[in-house]
């Protein structure tokens, strides 16, 4: 990797390992077996942590816009995101500077309480690891021919997926034979917000539809679909959540700097990537 990828890579990990540690706090308000004691532990800890995920969602800001500086537009969508990412740490560090004065005292109520504040805040912050990590697959990841019917197979549950989430499953409809890409990980997750995207412009029954294109490369179409069409069993499981501000933007620079064509028509109920 070169010294800008590794700047990139560093600070996506640190976010991320920001991002996990209120995830586990969110896992720890959760359990009912876990008592007090582990709680007055846990709420410090993420309290200080949150000053260090800020820290480092600048240094990741600093980063991708070494990576886009030629793409205003796409630097643009990044600082919003990142910027509603920095504001809602800063809440959930508001949020626990109040329940760590008396962890141990927390009663059943507070504990609820504070948990509805922490799992959104999770959701969105895992959500933006994931745009940020689209955002920076161009320069960090190292690709290899793979077929995209076997990625499909073996990609399982949505990452991070809570019983509380709202889940979408996509038929996936592949209708050529031989279809092999070079990042399967990249599309996949790009057809994850691509069916999201649909859904909440008005689609009910998302349908992934999977061919060759004039050129003869391969064109993922995301659209309305009948529930009745055969597809082989095969489907895509997504969480669907809020969409974060600039998503639409941010996705359209990542397609761009992986050579993607991505087109979005029919008021947001169709998605089209072209490799």
């Amino acid at each position: 990797m070169t010294r800008r990828s590794d700047a990139l890579a560093l600070a996506r990990g640190d976010v991320r390992d920001g991002t996990a540690s209120i995830e586990h706090l969110l896992q720890v308000l959760g359990s009912r077996r876990v008592g007090p004691r582990v709680l007055a532990r846990a709420l410090p800890e993420v309290h200080a942590g949150c000053a260090e995920l800020l820290a480092s969602l600048a240094a990741l800001g600093g980063a991708l816009a070494v990576e886009l500086e030629a793409d205003p537009e796409g630097l643009a969508a990044m600082r919003a995101l990142l910027d509603h990412a920095a504001a809602r740490v800063g809440e959930l560090g508001t949020a626990l500077a109040l329940g760590r004065r008396a962890p141990a005292t927390l009663d059943a109520r507070e504990r609820l309480a504070l948990e509805a504040v922490v799992r959104p805040i999770a959701g969105e912050l895992a959500t933006v690891v994931r745009l940020v990590d689209l955002l920076g697959a161009h320069v960090t990841s190292e690709t290899t021919p793979i077929d995209f019917a076997d990625a499909l197979a073996g990609c399982g549950r949505p990452p991070g997926r809570r019983r509380a989430d709202r889940i979408v499953v996509a038929a996936v409809d592949i209708r050529t034979g031989e279809l092999r890409v070079s990042d399967a990980g990249l599309i996949l997750e790009l057809l994850a917000f691509a069916v999201a995207a649909v859904v909440r412009a008005g689609v009910t029954a998302p349908r992934i539809v999977v061919e060759k294109g004039p050129d003869g490369f391969p064109v993922f179409t995301v659209q309305a679909g009948d529930r009745l069409a055969p597809t082989e069993g095969r489907e895509l499981e997504v969480v669907l959540g809020d969409a974060l501000p600039r998503e639409t933007e941010v996705l359209r620079a990542s397609a761009r700097h992986a050579g993607i064509k991505l087109e979005i028509t029919e008021a947001g109920q169709r998605v089209s990537l072209a490799l």
